[in-house]
């Protein structure tokens, strides 16, 4: 996957594993900015201050555009009003994410 952005932890480093936005919408086939949409929603709902997430990334012209960077629990929180493949799609990225932190510790 290309020009995405995954924070994977290295030794000593204590960030937890996140996913981002732009990952997640290039999995499930939606939109970036639509996903955006979904998340902020989502955290509003779940009482969660969106700029804990919010990350920034450069789009293909050098401009900043806005991410979110969510763990495990809000990404598959959020996916799981998207359609069953989409939803197994993102369990098994998460399913990758975790055996490449395993095998860098």
């Amino acid at each position: 996957m290309s020009n995405l952005v995954v924070n994977l932890p290295t030794m000593g480093n204590t960030e937890p594993l996140t996913m981002s936005s732009r990952e997640i919408a290039e999995l499930t086939g939606k939109r970036h900015d639509n996903v955006l949409v979904d998340i902020r929603n989502m955290l509003e709902d779940l009482g969660e201050d969106a700029l804990k997430f919010q990350g920034i990334y450069l789009d293909a012209y050098g401009r900043e555009k806005p991410c979110f960077h969510l763990p495990k629990d809000l990404t598959i929180t959020l996916v799981s009003g998207y359609s069953p493949v989409l939803r197994h799609r993102i369990v098994t990225r998460w399913m990758e994410l975790e055996e490449a932190q395993r095998r860098k510790n």
